[in-house]
């Protein structure tokens, strides 16, 4: 199994047995200067990580909260190049360990090896493509790999056997292992046993496992502590900013950013 290298890993390897926090944001939600901040506020705080959502007009995986915020982004002209822009911002003034978090589509339109090498020269650490199975277009994860990026694999409550050891095969940095199936921000779904997954995983990987989707508030991240390297979170920070994407956004992000980090302490 490959060992986590890299920035994601020196990231993970300097608090072991700790439980980290990897938010998510959505490029241009409410806007670029408030993502930017987002993410200096998410680096001063101590997250783990950060997972940068590329704005996307069919987010399949995603729920409403992350659905609204891509429209919105979509709708002031930001994707995949202003998302690496705001990477090699960020790059420029932090280590904080980025993750872009996009599907198939953004990438190909780009083309593979420029969005590689883009987000590679932008000190991007990693990449997930939701919907791109590790079996298929190996072009792509080729391409990936050339760019020394990180692949890291969703893994559900219901991954097969068979399906699991292909998607281990394919994890670099780190395991995402979903909460849930379903959609990102709601409750419902197959569970499953989340810690009997997570001693499955571990028996398969050495790699980091970071847990998401329907994790939204404190209660929900101090379950988790101790459990898994860290917790993603997503959906309620594009909640927080949707309250009023004119005021007040990236405060209510942070402060919730800081009470998951205290739950997680």
């Amino acid at each position: 199994m490959p060992a986590a290298v890299g920035r994601l890993g020196r990231a993970f390897a300097a608090a072991p047995g700790a439980t980290g926090l990897i938010p998510f944001i959505t490029v241009g939600y409410p806007s670029l200067d408030a993502s930017l901040e987002m993410l200096r506020g998410f680096s001063r705080l101590g997250a783990r990580a950060v997972e940068i959502g590329i704005p996307f007009s069919d987010p399949i995986a995603d729920g409403p909260e992350i659905q609204r915020a891509s429209e919105w982004a979509l709708g002031h002209g930001v994707g995949a190049r202003q998302a690496l822009e705001l990477a090699a911002a960020l790059r420029r003034e932090s280590e904080l360990p980025v993750v872009l978090m996009t599907y198939a589509n953004p990438v190909l339109r780009m083309g593979i090896r420029s969005f590689a090498t883009g987000a590679h020269a932008a000190g991007a650490d990693a990449i997930i493509l939701s919907d791109l199975p590790p079996d298929e277009s190996p072009e792509v994860w080729q391409a990936l790999d050339a760019a020394s990026l990180d692949t890291v694999m969703l893994v559900a409550p219901t991954t097969e056997p068979k399906r699991l050891r292909l998607l281990l095969e394919r994890s670099r940095g780190f395991v995402y292992c979903l909460a849930r199936t379903g959609i990102t921000g709601r409750s419902g779904g197959d569970t499953g046993s989340l810690p009997k997954r997570v001693a499955e995983l571990r028996a398969r990987t050495a790699l980091p496992i970071a847990v998401g989707f329907g994790i939204a508030g404190a209660d929900q991240a101090r379950a988790l502590r101790g459990l898994v390297d860290a917790v993603v979170v997503g959906a309620a920070f594009m909640r927080a900013v949707s309250e009023d994407p004119e005021h007040g956004a990236v405060e209510r992000v942070l402060a919730l950013a800081a009470e998951l980090l205290a739950a997680l302490a």
